[in-house]
């Protein structure tokens, strides 16, 4: 499976898991609302700071995706620009900025632990990429590895210190 990875990862495989998951407590928040409404901070500052996730994600992503692409592409391995924070940035979109505001927007918190469980699936399943990079960059991946954390991306905390 490592050396037979396409351009797009696990990420069939993330999202197929996550969407089942989050479909599961979607329904379980439709189905007893009240039960999973967030209650301690009122909807008008959820909505803000879903959508300043938002604000934050959609640039996030886009500068991990289109690179990434490039480089699979090319052969190349990314260690720069989002990829200096996190080598998984695609996947960290999804889980720090995307899930969780939609969780807000829905007022839900049992899809607040859909990341949480998103972030054990792609603890999981990035075994492989990280498996295929090593065998396709070798030490050079396996330093990046050793200097960048794979989904939170505080990455650029390391080099500045």
């Amino acid at each position: 499976m490592a050396n037979q990875m396409t351009e797009w990862g696990v990420g069939p495989k993330f999202t197929l898991y996550s969407v089942i998951y989050g479909v599961l407590m979607f329904g379980l928040t439709m189905y007893f609302k009240p039960l999973f409404k967030i209650t301690l901070v009122p909807y008008e500052i959820l909505v803000w700071i879903g959508i300043i996730l938002i604000a934050l994600g959609i640039p996030f992503y886009l500068f991990s995706l289109v690179p990434v692409m490039r480089a699979f592409k090319a052969g190349k391995l990314i260690t720069d620009g989002v990829y200096g924070m996190c080598r998984h940035p695609v996947y960290a979109a999804w889980l720090l900025f995307f899930v969780p505001a939609l969780a807000l927007f829905i007022n839900s918190w049992a899809l607040l632990s859909v990341p949480f469980v998103m972030y054990l699936i792609a603890r999981t399943l990035v075994t492989n990429e990280d498996i295929y990079l090593e065998k396709t960059f070798g030490q050079e991946y396996l330093t990046y590895k050793q200097n960048v954390p794979a989904f939170l991306p505080y990455g650029w905390l390391k080099r500045s210190t």
